[in-house]
């Protein structure tokens, strides 16, 4: 049997769902791909699913990922002035490493307000690099000497 690496499933869990304060009781949550399949009682098994990864929640919680909707994946981890100067490769690699940080963190979704961030977004849409599902703003707009203006005094 195949074994189906986009699915897994975690069993028996509580699920906190963001719209109520109480925790959903014991159930469990189908995932395949980078999408929430199902949330209950799963009538699912390993063998139904051809062989996806089956994760024993043991009731522990369960929580959707975090979206970040103010984010810049180019300037979040290096200085202003190295960001002017530096070499564009550099700054794009940073950005890489950033969005696997942040994925790390539990964002599974960002919003980048501003800053070259398409490739970045293609690179983690095509599986190249690991990273939150991102929608770019493209160009900042920003008001003169606001965050987003990077003219030397």
């Amino acid at each position: 049997m195949s074994r189906d690496l986009n699915v897994t499933v975690f069993k028996g869990v509580r699920v906190f769902n963001g719209l109520a304060a109480e925790l959903v009781g014991s159930t469990d949550v189908v995932i395949r791909g980078n999408t929430i399949e199902s949330v209950g009682a799963a009538t699912v098994t390993e063998t139904d699913l051809g062989g996806a990864s089956v994760i024993d929640g043991n009731g522990r919680v369960l929580m959707p990922g975090l979206i970040d909707a103010h984010w810049h994946a180019s300037f979040a981890v290096i200085p202003l002035q190295a960001g002017m100067t530096a070499d564009p490769g550099y700054i794009h690699l940073l950005a890489g490493r950033e969005a696997k940080n942040t994925l790390l963190r539990d964002f599974t979704t960002v919003r980048d307000l501003g800053g070259p961030v398409f490739g970045l977004k293609r690179a983690i849409d095509e599986g190249a690099l690991t990273g939150p599902r991102i929608y770019p703003s493209g160009a900042f707009i920003s008001q003169t000497a606001g965050h987003g203006d990077f003219r030397l005094p």
